[in-house]
């Protein structure tokens, strides 16, 4: 899942999930923005993960969360403090959320 770099993504779990996992890091194609950005995982309301700022150089970072009693998954990406001026393309790739 590829998103703008101020992006909020909210799912409603329907189930009894258990895990989020992915690979949070910015795009391939936002190779020549100086720009960075953080990544941030929330299960009802509350922040379970957050990574630390990531840029176009960095490798992509592994996402690990428990969900289990969570109703609500929040994925957030924000810009963070930096010159960056250009848009960035943020991915949670991989993404997969383990339920019962």
């Amino acid at each position: 899942m590829t998103v703008n770099s101020r992006s909020t993504v909210e799912i409603a779990l329907n189930r009894q999930c258990t895990s989020f996992s992915a690979q949070a890091g910015v795009d391939g194609l936002s190779r020549f923005t100086d720009g960075r950005v953080r990544f941030s995982v929330y299960g009802d309301g509350q922040r379970l993960w957050q990574s630390g700022a990531l840029g176009p150089e960095d490798p992509p970072v592994a996402v690990q969360v428990p969900l289990t009693g969570q109703k609500t998954l929040r994925l957030v990406v924000e810009k963070a403090a930096g010159p960056g001026s250009l848009p960035i393309l943020a991915s949670w790739a991989d993404a997969v959320i383990g339920c019962r």
